[in-house]
């Protein structure tokens, strides 16, 4: 024992640095996943679309899009920001 800790306070040290080891550990394997974190970014982006494309069926029902020429355009620009997305996060 050194510097006058006890067996006790040994022990709690040794318990805390097991545990931070431990939590350092799975953030280090949790960074290396790859292909979770692939996962996660694909959900993301698949909640934004979906949001947008709530948005831009809202606004159709409203009528300011009423022409299907309008709904093409919006087709359109919703399907470019997914791609500008997608191509950003590579």
């Amino acid at each position: 024992m050194t510097s006058g800790q006890t067996e006790g306070q040994l022990r709690e040290d040794i318990e805390r640095t097991r545990q931070q080891l431990g939590e350092t550990a799975e953030a280090l394997a949790a960074k290396a996943d790859v292909k979770a974190r692939a996962k996660q970014q694909v959900d993301q982006l698949r909640r934004q679309v979906t949001a947008r494309a709530g948005q831009a069926k809202e606004q159709a029902a409203r009528g300011w899009m009423s022409s299907p020429s309008a709904l093409a355009t919006a087709a359109a620009v919703v399907f470019a920001a997914i791609a500008i997305a997608a191509w950003r996060r590579r």
